[in-house]
């Protein structure tokens, strides 16, 4: 397989299983009675709507950028698992879900790179 799809694929894998994960841990994990469940929501999910459509065409540009915009969640993830009294299934999830999210942006810029770069 070439390394610039699996990567592309990984990436998508990774981006919607961190949504998922999101989703999840906003609607399914007990919180305290006064939780703001819809501002979660808002907070959590849209900035990850905006990179939604280049990462589905594949557009390298958009990929770039999903990079920086996973440290977020990726520092956030990270703050959850320190701050938790118990090793948590959500947290743990988001963060391996926005480190491969990361790492799989970056390595298809660069495969797309050499690709044009070779043609």
């Amino acid at each position: 397989m070439n390394p610039e799809k699996l990567f592309r694929a990984l990436t998508l894998v990774s981006f919607f299983g961190l949504m998922i994960t999101l989703l999840a841990w906003i609607l399914i994990a007990p919180h305290a009675e006064n939780y703001p469940v819809a501002a979660m929501l808002i907070l959590g999910l849209v900035p990850l709507l905006f990179p939604m459509r280049g990462l589905l065409y594949g557009r390298p540009y958009t990929h770039a950028w999903t990079s920086f915009l996973m440290l977020f969640y990726f520092s956030h993830a990270v703050g959850e698992v320190y701050s938790a009294s118990s090793l948590t299934l959500y947290p743990v999830l988001a963060l391996i879900c926005s480190s491969v999210c990361f790492c799989s942006t970056i390595l298809y810029v660069k495969f797309n790179a050499k690709n044009k770069k070779a043609i």
